[in-house]
C-alpha cells in the first residue's frame, strides 16, 4: 500500500485540472469575483470530476492499454496492492495517463464554453473592446458626458486598462480638446485632459482619421 503522504501528494495533483479549468476561464471567460475559499472549492470540484471522469475513460480501455505498460485492471482487481508493488512504472505511468486526460478535458470544458458563446463576446473590459482594433491610419475621438458637468471631447491618449472593480480607471484626452455646455461648444487650450471613470455617465467613440486630427490640432494651436 502506498503512504499516506503519498497519497495526499496525489490528491493534490488531482486538483490540477481544476486549476486549468480555473485558469482558462479567467482568461477567456471572465466571471465574478470569488473569495479564496470559493475558488479553492470549486478548483478541487472541478479537478475531482474530471480526474474521475478521464479515471472512467481508462477504466473503459484498460485492458486495450495494458500491453503498452499500463496498468492492467483486471490483475488490480485480482491482487490488489501486490500488483501495484511488483508494477511501479505501470503504476505511474497510469496515473500520468489519467492526470494528462483529465488535463486535456479542462482544457477542452473552457474552449467549447468559449466557442458556444455568442460572436459579440470577447474577453476584456468593454473599453478594452471599445479603445482597440484602431484601423492603421486611424485614431478614436471621444465624446465623454459627465455625470454633473459639460460634454467634453477629444481624441484618445491613453486609458487605464484595469477592471472596474479596481477603482477608478482615468482617460486622458489630448488636443484638440472641445467642451460643450448649454449647447455652446467652445475649443480649449489644453494639451491633455484626465477625466476620472467615476465622472462618467456615459461616452461614445468616433474612427477618424489620424491626419485629420493632427490637422485640427495644428490649426487649433
Amino acid at each position: 500500500m502506498l503512504p499516506g503522504s503519498l497519497w495526499a501528494f496525489l490528491a493534490l495533483l488531482g486538483l490540477v485540472p481544476g486549476w486549468i479549468f480555473l485558469i482558462r476561464r479567467e482568461k477567456y471567460l471572465r466571471g465574478a469575483s470569488r473569495s479564496g475559499l470559493g475558488e479553492l472549492l470549486q478548483v478541487s470540484a472541478v479537478g475531482v470530476g474530471l480526474t474521475g471522469a478521464a479515471l472512467l475513460l481508462w477504466a473503459l480501455f484498460a485492458e486495450l492499454l495494458a500491453p503498452f505498460g499500463f496498468v492492467s485492471l483486471d490483475e488490480l482487481a485480482r491482487l490488489g496492492g501486490a500488483y501495484m508493488a511488483s508494477h511501479p512504472r505501470h503504476v505511474i505511468s497510469t496515473f500520468a495517463l489519467v492526470l494528462g486526460g483529465a488535463c486535456a478535458l479542462a482544457w477542452g470544458l473552457t474552449w467549447l464554453a468559449y466557442r458556444s458563446l455568442h460572436d459579440a463576446y470577447k474577453p476584456g473590459s468593454p473599453w478594452e473592446q471599445a479603445f482597440t482594433g484602431v484601423a492603421k491610419g486611424t485614431t478614436l475621438w471621444l465624446g465623454i458626458a459627465m455625470k454633473e458637468g459639460p460634454l467634453v471631447e477629444g481624441v484618445l491618449h491613453s486609458f487605464d486598462i484595469g477592471e472596474a472593480s479596481e477603482g477608478n480607471r482615468d482617460i486622458v484626452l489630448s488636443r484638440p480638446i472641445y467642451v460643450t455646455e448649454k449647447e455652446n461648444r467652445s475649443l480649449t487650450s489644453l494639451d491633455r485632459l484626465v477625466v476620472s471613470s467615476d465622472e462618467i455617465q456615459y461616452l461614445s467613440v468616433v474612427h477618424v482619421a489620424a491626419s485629420d486630427a493632427a490637422k485640427e490640432a495644428a490649426g487649433k494651436a
